[in-house]
């Protein structure tokens, strides 16, 4: 006997159950992603790369390196000088006149050292007031000392009556010896008596004493000079 024949209906509905079991088929046999995220793979915060730097230098070594650095000595600074030009003039108050002092030497001012032996002049003159010559005024003692900061060397002691007025001038030649090593100035205090008459003609005197000093500093030797 045969079978009877399916109507349209009944074909379509076969087809859709069968599609539907197929669909079915794929979804069971295909599992879906798992879409959660691992706590171990959470993204963590960007961070940007540690830049690379030396190590930093305690400050204990840097302090022991700066101290066994060599220290390149300095020589001090000479100060200036009064003969370092070759020459200087000062005028000092007697009375009512004026006593001009001329300093000079004929040497290097500015490269004596301690060791050196040294050789200046002088000459005094008189000048203002009544200097007409006809006043006498007379140089009784003149005396010149080296002081070198520790001791006190006398270089000149000249006592007399020597005339000072117009035309005529006191002059003289000093030598200096040798200081001891490490001084940096020396002066020369030197000291005028003077005899001025009161009167012209009266051979009556009043007693002016003049002070004048000159400061001569001192070139520190270098090593090969104190080798």
């Amino acid at each position: 006997m045969s079978p009877p024949a399916r109507t349209p209906r009944t074909l379509r509905r076969g087809v859709l159950v069968a599609a539907m079991l197929a669909s079915a088929g794929v979804l069971s046999a295909c599992q879906l992603p798992d879409v959660s995220m691992s706590p171990s793979v959470a993204t963590s915060p960007a961070t940007s790369p540690a830049t690379s730097a030396g190590p930093e230098e305690p400050s204990s070594a840097a302090a022991v390196r700066e101290a066994a650095a060599p220290v390149t000595p300095t020589t001090p600074a000479r100060p200036a000088g009064d003969l370092d030009a070759g020459s200087v003039t000062h005028v000092l108050a007697a009375g009512n006149l004026q006593l001009v002092v001329d300093w000079w030497t004929a040497e290097q001012a500015t490269t004596w050292t301690p060791a050196d032996e040294k050789t200046i002049q002088l000459s005094a003159h008189l000048e203002g007031g009544d200097t007409d010559g006809e006043t006498e005024v007379l140089v009784t003692r003149f005396s010149a000392v080296l002081d070198d900061g520790t001791t006190r060397t006398s270089l000149s002691d000249d006592s007399g009556e020597f005339a000072i007025q117009p035309p005529f001038t006191y002059g003289t030649a000093l030598s200096l010896p040798a200081s001891p090593a490490g001084t940096s100035t020396v002066t020369v205090d030197v000291q005028f008596d003077l005899l001025v008459e009161t009167e012209p003609g009266s051979q009556r005197y009043f007693r002016q004493t003049v002070l004048d000093s000159l400061v001569l500093p001192l070139v520190a030797p270098t090593s090969e000079e104190n080798e």
